[in-house]
């Protein structure tokens, strides 16, 4: 298993899937993307597309086992002084096994070498425990997201 220092080994390592391989490269291939995002019911996406998104990232992690993509997250920022993570995705039959905290430990690891004092994300509802772990919470100004979709069709 290749981790890195963040990841504490006695933090509920035992569930984790032997053989883990843990990337930081943006070089992610599409269609494992697609797969893995497929896995948990989101919508597809434009192979294109996510090569261009991957490389527009800041920061992206990828978890492996036997060749399959299993865990995934990246973060967009400007890189002074905000970033917000993306994608944090985990395959379902590695949900609840720590495969998700390993991603996380690992991108806030690399988001923290560039000393960015605000990091955002938008979680799926009942997932604000799991994010909570890592030192997020709720806006205490009573400030939520808003978003705007353009109708173009991906």
């Amino acid at each position: 298993m290749v981790l890195s220092g963040i990841w504490r080994k006695n933090e509920h390592s035992r569930d984790l899937p032997p053989n883990l391989k843990v990337s930081h490269d943006k070089a992610v291939p599409p269609r494992a993307v697609q797969e893995l995002c497929a896995s948990v019911g989101w919508s597809r996406r434009e192979p294109d597309l996510i090569v261009k998104a991957l490389a527009n990232s800041m920061a992206v992690v990828s978890v492996w086992h036997e060749g399959q993509l299993i865990g995934f997250a990246r973060a967009t920022g400007d890189m002074v002084f905000n970033a917000t993570i993306w994608d944090m995705v985990v395959r379902p039959d590695y949900q609840k096994l720590g495969v998700g905290r390993l991603v996380m430990y690992e991108l806030l690891k690399e988001l923290d070498e560039f000393k960015i004092p605000l990091v955002t994300l938008y979680a799926d509802p009942g997932t604000d425990g799991f994010y909570k772990r890592f030192g997020f919470m709720c806006d205490p100004s009573g400030v939520r997201g808003m978003f705007r979709e353009t109708g173009l069709d991906y």
